[in-house]
């Protein structure tokens, strides 16, 4: 039998823990909700949000041979809502047959042609895939399977001295299709994006940085460079010269060439 002194002391220990339970429910911070995380990226509060852009960029790649960056191409990219793509890119190969021609990727979403300046034909036709451009930050391009995925906050992380969420993104209907993209919520930009890509039967791992996040004059905050990650070696860095947001570009541009004949 519990005396009187000790019922006392346990309904004062019973107490403080009812208040203590009670102080971390009013105080806890609220779920954080995965899809609007991503679906705000690059539009801060009273920012138009981004339909369409034009980056100028300059395209290094790690050379085999010297195990140094050089210069693959300069590229001057044309993106329009929601996945409209155009790539107009000098190559950059001295001494090479192709050093200095242009070659030209026009995807509207549905097919991708490719283009050379040597020729009249596309040198490829293919359907186009529903991924955006490692060129441009995650989730730039956006596509009607993005709609079905599941977005997961997983936690927090800091990325260069910057706390961001990690968000895991499933694709049911291909459960090896799984990414992970971590957002700086305060400006609405993604630092870092992982994912993996298979090549000649290999999973490689890719991780792409985003670097120097820069305030563009309408308010909303981009990179300005993007390094890429191969198992973890540094294979490509990409640093934008220039660039445009919400310029009105016509859907013309992402057409089929005119003058060019399609032989397929």
């Amino acid at each position: 039998m519990f005396s009187r002194s000790h019922t006392f002391t346990l309904g004062l220990t019973l107490v403080a823990l009812l208040l203590t339970l009670t102080s971390a429910t009013l105080w806890a911070v609220p779920s954080v909700d995965g899809r609007q995380l991503v679906e705000q990226l690059y539009a801060p509060a009273g920012v138009m949000p981004l339909r369409d852009l034009v980056v100028e960029l300059e395209c290094y790649d790690l050379s085999k041979e010297s195990n140094q960056f050089v210069l693959g191409s300069t590229d001057k990219v044309y993106y329009k809502y929601p996945n409209k793509l155009r790539i107009d890119a000098v190559i950059n190969d001295p001494g090479g047959s192709m050093d200095q021609k242009e070659a030209i990727i026009i995807r509207d979403g549905v097919n991708v042609w490719n283009y050379i300046s040597m020729g009249q034909y596309p040198v490829k036709k293919a359907l186009d895939q529903p991924s955006g451009t490692l060129n441009l930050p995650f989730y730039v391009q956006k596509y009607p399977i993005d709609a079905s995925k599941k977005y997961t906050v997983k936690g927090k992380k800091e990325i260069d001295g910057v706390s961001t969420y990690e968000v895991l993104i499933e694709n049911p209907q291909d459960p090896n299709d799984t990414k992970t993209v971590f957002i700086d919520a305060q400006r609405r930009v993604p630092l870092r994006y992982d994912l993996t890509r298979i090549s000649d039967k290999e999973k490689i791992l890719v991780r792409v940085q985003y670097k120097e996040i820069t305030k563009l004059p309408d308010g909303r905050f981009f990179p300005k460079k993007i390094e890429i990650f191969e198992n973890d070696v540094n294979t490509k860095i990409r640093v934008y010269t220039g660039l445009q947001t919400n310029c009105g570009l016509d859907d013309s541009m992402f057409n089929q060439m005119k003058g060019f004949t399609n032989p397929y």
